[in-house]
Parts: structure tokens; C-alpha cells; sequence
């Protein structure tokens, strides 16, 4: 399997993982396993930023890489941040909708890349 392979592979993986892990945190039970979210969203954000990386080397358009790169930053920024934004329970939910946005965003940003770097047939061997 190639790193460009992998990396796609983290990421729906991953994703898969954290949108379950989110479902069941999101309902209240689960308020302990916040920091593994956390984590792996750190490592979805690595696995998005290698495909991009990995898809500009293979001679893809820097252009859709570029923003996933930059999405990837704002994944990062407003997980780590959603917390302290509209704190109150009632206006919270916003925050957690828009924080379930941003994360299907990088996902979708993830197959994006890696189905045009495939489709370029740049990513053989990667």
C-alpha cells in the first residue's frame, strides 16, 4: 500500500471513528472519552494534510490541497476551541453542529484530493 493509499485510508478510518466516538459523547455518556476525540481529530487533520502534501508531490494542482492544508488548521483550531464559544447549553448546540460541519468538511476535502491526485493517475506509487 502506498502513503498516499494510507493516508486516505486514516482518514475515512479515523473519520468513521470520531463521528461515532462524537454521536456518543454528543449525548452525554461519554464525557470521559473527549480527550481520545480530541486526539484522533489531531490525527485525522495529519492523515488530511499528508494526502494534500503527498497529491501537490504527485503533481496534482496545488489549488484543492492548498485549502485542504488551510482546513486542516481551522479543524484543529475550532476543536480545540469550541468549549469557551457560546458556553451556555442552549446556544452550544450551534457550536457543536457547526464543529460536526468542519469535520465532515475535512473528510470530504481528504476524498476530494485523493480522487483527483487518482483520477491524474499522479498518485501511482505514492
Amino acid at each position: 500500500m502506498s502513503a498516499f493509499s494510507a493516508a486516505r485510508m486514516t482518514v475515512r478510518g479515523v473519520g468513521l471513528v470520531m463521528l461515532v466516538l462524537g454521536l456518543v459523547i454528543w449525548t452525554g455518556n461519554a464525557d470521559g472519552l473527549v480527550p481520545i476525540h480530541m486526539l484522533l481529530g489531531i490525527v485525522l487533520v495529519l492523515a488530511l494534510w499528508a494526502v494534500a502534501a503527498l497529491a501537490v508531490q504527485a503533481g496534482t494542482r496545488p489549488a484543492l490541497p492548498g485549502i485542504a492544508i488551510a482546513w486542516g488548521v481551522l479543524t484543529v483550531a475550532f476543536g480545540l476551541a469550541q468549549a469557551q464559544i457560546l458556553p451556555d447549553a442552549s446556544e452550544h448546540l450551534v457550536v457543536e453542529v457547526a464543529h460536526l460541519f468542519v469535520g465532515l468538511v475535512a473528510i470530504g476535502l481528504a476524498e476530494a484530493v485523493g480522487a483527483i491526485t487518482t483520477q491524474s493517475g499522479a498518485a501511482a506509487g505514492r
